[in-house]
């Protein structure tokens, strides 16, 4: 019935046959339908799925979540920083207003005192050798030396054989140091320098004072030679006692040159054995203690002297004086 009174006709409703599914041919295979194991995987994978949502919303995971991200923006940061020299500046900054308030509080170098420990002594050429070498410079921070620092760049002068560095403070830096004992003097290429019992060199030798005494060897790799000839000479002391320099000739032989002016030209090998017939002369004619220009002993069982020129002439004199009393 509608609004107005009038009744509507009964719609027939119609019944729908069943679909009829298409005779599948002989031959061929059903598609499989899927396995209650397929269906749990997919349960599962869900299941999953909705936990790893879940668990970005609970308390510590955002937690976890939220630190990474800060740690990954700061880091980025940093590198930027870095990039950009900021951080050099800052730290440039920091350090110098650091420094401004030590110097304020009488935290600055004021003293660098370069001495010998025991009683020995250092020329005033290796006390400022040494300071050069420290890198402290006055008005330096204190706290910002290191003395192993110092201390290794110190060891490095030939000369030195220990040291020690203390901080005092507030405004003092000591370096002790142990000298290496010089045993000669090794003059190369004009230059002359101390040198140890092993024939190194340990410094120019600038006071005259401070350089006599010493035996003096001379040439091109003369020093590290020099301890072979020392140990030699020790057996002979008549002719060590009597030995001013030694010249090392040619990189192969020594020529020793005498108090008195006169040269010993020894053998490239046979050294000790020149040596010892040398003594035996000395011994029998005091050979040594006679005037001549050059002693030659190279070949081995010769001697050849050289006279010096005034004792040439005044035999020379003699022998004319001699052949005119004859005639």
């Amino acid at each position: 019935m509608d609004v107005g009174g009038r009744v509507m006709p009964a719609m027939r409703q119609t019944r729908r046959a069943p679909m009829k599914r298409a005779p599948v041919p002989r031959g061929r295979p059903r598609s499989p339908r899927r396995t209650d194991s397929h269906a749990w995987t997919m349960k599962l994978g869900a299941w999953a799925h909705a936990r790893m949502r879940a668990a970005q919303y609970d308390g510590p995971t955002r937690r976890i979540l939220v630190g990474f991200t800060l740690t990954s923006v700061f880091a980025i940061f940093v590198l930027l920083a870095a990039g950009l020299g900021i951080l050099d500046d800052m730290g440039r900054g920091i350090q110098t207003s650091a420094g401004n308030a030590a110097r304020s509080a009488g935290l600055a170098v004021r003293i660098i005192n370069v001495q010998a420990p025991n009683g020995s002594q250092l020329s005033e050429y290796q006390r400022a050798e040494a300071e050069v070498k420290s890198g402290v410079m006055a008005d330096d921070v204190m706290f910002g030396i290191d003395p192993s620092d110092v201390r290794a760049r110190v060891a490095e002068l030939p000369w030195v054989e220990q040291v020690v560095v203390r901080r005092l403070w507030p405004d003092q830096i000591q370096i002790l140091i142990t000298p290496r004992a010089a045993t000669a003097l090794w003059q190369d290429q004009g230059h002359l320098s101390f040198m140890d019992g092993t024939g190194r060199k340990l410094g120019e030798a600038k006071a005259t004072k401070s350089a006599k005494g010493y035996a003096v060897v001379v040439g091109t790799n003369a020093g590290p030679q020099a301890p072979a000839l020392f140990e030699a000479l020790r057996a002979y002391p008549d002719v060590a006692s009597r030995t001013s320099a030694a010249m090392w000739v040619g990189d192969r032989r020594w020529t020793l040159r005498l108090k008195s002016g006169g040269d010993i030209l020894l053998p490239e090998t046979g050294m000790p054995e020149a040596l010892a017939h040398l003594q035996a002369l000395q011994a029998s004619h005091q050979i040594l203690d006679r005037e001549f220009a050059r002693l030659d002993l190279r070949t081995s069982g010769t001697l050849i002297l050289r006279p010096t020129p005034e004792r040439l002439s005044v035999t020379k004199a003699q022998d004319a004086a001699k052949s005119a009393q004859k005639a």
